[in-house]
């Protein structure tokens, strides 16, 4: 029985590396590949600021891959092993098939306990190190793409014109902001002798400092009346250009993907003492042991399933992918409801995990019954271990 469960735990190591590995090349491709040219190529940041960037983004995406390659490893070796008919003969000499089951659920909780650990640790270290090497590039980049006469569309949703810039002092002269709707037409003109333009340290949006300008606007927002014209003069404005999420928009450093558990946990108790809205960060506080708990529920629904997939079909990698589609469709709502108050934060990222986990629970007694082909009572050793 230990020579079995030995060969079942070592089975598990090759599928997952090279699962995990695949799945971490496809994340890369699918949501960062774009921006990774873009750094090297548009913004010229050089390869080796480009490869940093693409070192640090890396932790968030092993969070992902690492449950999705243990998954596939888990639906690879139980469905070799019932291919092979070694359950069935262990069945026959009456070794209930359980045996297996428990020894892979304790390395998945092991599993998921260091990824809990890694989310803590090794996560907000990279996304922190990926914000301020962005913040750097994007500091240089705008300091240099910024010159007389000269227009500004970095930023999704604005456009910038500078009449004049004084090198020394950076500061801008006639400057002209036009704000677009959805869309892509302006419906507000901002014109104004002079401004800066910086990035605020703590969340490193860029900033528009404005003086004395004139505000103009067609109408009401989004719908412009060019019948109707409302104009406004300010000494002072500052605009935030990455309140849009900007195509070079940087995130925040306070942002709870980028903080430890123990210091968003504090910032929850500091904002409920305040009366404030906390069921964003507590979306993100669950999500940093969920996600690293997929990995035994998905070990939960994996078995039994892995028992249906043959070994060497096409069965395991289209269970794989409908679970994380399933996954990750219980995850959007959590994310987007969680927040909106629709569903408890709680709740919102728990419940994938538990879904998975009941349905797995529900398909063992199934699928383990279908190995005995002989009649209830029939073909068991005489003092051997009862038929669960």
């Amino acid at each position: 029985m230990s020579v079995l469960i030995r060969h079942c735990l070592r089975s598990l190591g090759p599928p997952f590396l090279v699962a995990t590995l695949v799945t971490l090349c496809i994340l890369d491709l699918l949501f960062y590949t774009r921006d990774f040219i873009d750094y090297l190529l548009v913004k010229h940041a050089g390869v080796g600021n480009s490869l940093r960037l693409l070192l640090y983004i890396q932790p968030s995406f092993l969070v992902l891959a690492i449950p999705i390659g243990y998954l596939v490893a888990v639906l690879t070796v139980y469905g070799r092993l019932s291919s092979d008919r070694e359950l069935m003969a262990a069945e026959s000499c009456g070794v209930s098939p359980y045996f297996l089951f428990w020894p892979v659920i304790g390395v998945s909780f092991l599993l998921s306990v260091f990824l809990v650990f890694f989310m803590d640790t090794t996560l907000p270290w990279g996304n922190m190190s990926f914000l301020k090497l962005q913040y750097k590039i994007l500091s240089e980049r705008t300091s240099v793409a910024v010159k007389s006469g000269s227009f500004i569309k970095d930023f999704s949703g604005y456009v910038l014109y500078v009449g004049d810039k004084d090198e020394k002092t950076n500061v801008l002269k006639n400057v002209v902001v036009q704000l677009l709707n959805e869309v892509g037409y302006p419906y507000r003109m901002i014109i104004s002798e002079q401004g800066t333009l910086g990035q605020d340290p703590r969340t490193a949006h860029f900033l528009l400092r404005l003086e004395k300008g004139t505000l103009q606007q067609l109408g009401e927002h989004p719908q412009p009346d060019p019948k109707s014209l409302v104009q406004i003069k300010f000494d002072d404005c500052v605009l935030d250009l990455d309140s849009k999420q900007t195509q070079n928009s940087t995130g925040n450093f306070d942002d709870p993907r980028s903080m430890h558990i123990r210091a968003l946990e504090a910032r929850i108790r500091d904002e409920r003492s305040k009366k404030m809205d906390t069921r964003y960060d507590e979306v993100e506080f669950h999500k940093k042991f969920s996600i690293p708990f997929s990995a035994l529920a998905f070990a939960f629904i994996g078995i039994p399933l892995g028992m249906r997939a043959r070994s060497g079909s096409v069965l395991s990698p289209v269970l794989a992918v409908i679970l994380v589609v399933i996954y990750e469709l219980f995850m959007m709502y959590g994310q987007a409801g969680g927040p909106m108050g629709a569903i408890s934060p709680f709740w919102a990222m728990w419940l994938p995990n538990l879904f998975l986990t009941l349905v797995g629970f529900a398909l063992l007694p199934y699928f383990f019954s279908s190995l005995r082909f002989w009649k209830k009572g029939a073909g068991r050793p005489k003092g051997g271990p009862p038929f669960p």
